[in-house]
């Protein structure tokens, strides 16, 4: 039954594009080199492999390298290594016959037979367990393969495109990844940058993700004022488009047709993990009128149900403290004076966090 659903998931990717409207968009360097790398080997029948942290795309990438190719018309199957135990991936890799294994009621192709001369993505592939490597490692050498269960050869045509968000030369060194594999699968490698290296193409995400999701919910989309906008440019994204995509499904639930400051983008961030981003909220959490921060101040405390005036000011503080030990290169006396305070002052102020 779980075979027969990952082929029904396969058969489903391989249709069409991303249903969330993902595309390759950006004009920044780095994805002005992304799209080229690309375009050099689309068409190539060669394995390539796919880097790039969690979220940031990989997958788009590489139905992106088939979209281009000559073989687009041929299918296109899709597996993740790491949403498949461990047991099940060699029958559905390679297929099966009737009574190789408990459940094996009749004979199945697997999905290098299935995806015949067309491609076959191999997402997460540094999951991949050790023994099966080495029956990866023949099918892109000479195309040769077996069913589960079967002592007849076969012969696989399909591309393979592979992706992984981990550094597979450290899986190599620490012997959880053949070297042989890993060479021959990196013929090409495109590596997909993280969000937080692409400059402006966050607005151009942001734009894209905002009318596609207020379409979709029938609302008018939301707006950022200025202080809104150079938080979101300066936030680092640790989640990558994915997590730029969450943050606007929830924005656009919440907050459908407003215009919204940094004080109210703010809480949807992770700024936990990433202080700067409370660091660059805090310019201009403080209008130059006292108005202005009276109202901006009214609607966060009529929207946020459990708000702490004094964890707000922690985190304000942290940021400015971190910002100036950065600037300063750990200097607490320059760092103090930057801060406009005294030098045991700060040295109390940093040791506070750690008591709590």
């Amino acid at each position: 039954m779980l075979h027969h659903a990952l082929q029904f998931r396969a058969a489903e990717i391989s249709i069409g594009s991303a249903s969330d409207g993902t595309a390759m968009l950006g004009k920044s360097l780095a994805m002005q080199k992304l799209h080229n790398q690309i375009s050099q080997y689309a068409n190539s029948p060669f394995p390539a492999l796919i880097e790039g942290e969690s979220g940031s795309g990989n997958e788009i990438v590489a139905r992106t390298l088939y979209r281009l190719s000559s073989s687009n018309t041929k299918p296109f199957l899709a597996l993740n290594c790491a949403a498949i135990s461990p047991t099940l991936v060699e029958p559905t890799l390679f297929g099966y016959v009737k009574g190789a294994f408990t459940g094996a009621v009749t004979n199945k192709a697997g999905y290098f037979e299935d995806a015949a001369d067309g491609t076959l993505f191999l997402d997460e592939i540094g999951e991949l367990p050790l023994d099966l490597q080495a029956k990866l490692l023949r099918v892109l050498e000479n195309g040769e393969y077996q069913r589960v269960g079967e002592a007849q050869q076969r012969l696989s045509r399909a591309r393979v495109i592979a992706a992984t968000n981990r550094d597979l030369r450290q899986e190599v060194k620490k012997g959880s990844f053949r070297a042989d594999l890993y060479h021959r699968l990196s013929v090409f490698t495109i590596n997909v940058p993280p969000l937080r290296e692409l400059d402006d193409d966050k607005m151009v995400l942001l734009e894209r993700f905002r009318k596609l999701y207020a379409d979709q919910a029938h609302a008018a989309p939301f707006t950022f004022d200025e202080g809104a906008a150079r938080l979101w440019r300066e936030y680092r994204f640790p989640g990558n488009v994915r997590e730029l995509r969450n943050i606007v499904i929830r924005l656009t639930t919440k907050y459908a047709g407003q215009r919204l400051s940094a004080l109210d983008l703010d809480p949807e961030l992770d700024s936990h993990s990433t202080p700067q981003a409370t660091q660059v909220a805090t310019e201009f959490l403080i209008p130059s009128d006292p108005d202005e921060l009276i109202e901006q101040a009214q609607k966060h405390l009529q929207r946020e149900r459990s708000f702490s005036l004094d964890g707000l000011l922690k985190t304000w503080e942290q940021g400015y403290i971190e910002a100036a030990m950065k600037l300063t290169r750990g200097n607490v006396s320059q760092a103090a004076k930057l801060l406009g305070i005294n030098r045991t002052t700060l040295y109390s102020r940093m040791e506070s966090p750690q008591k709590q």
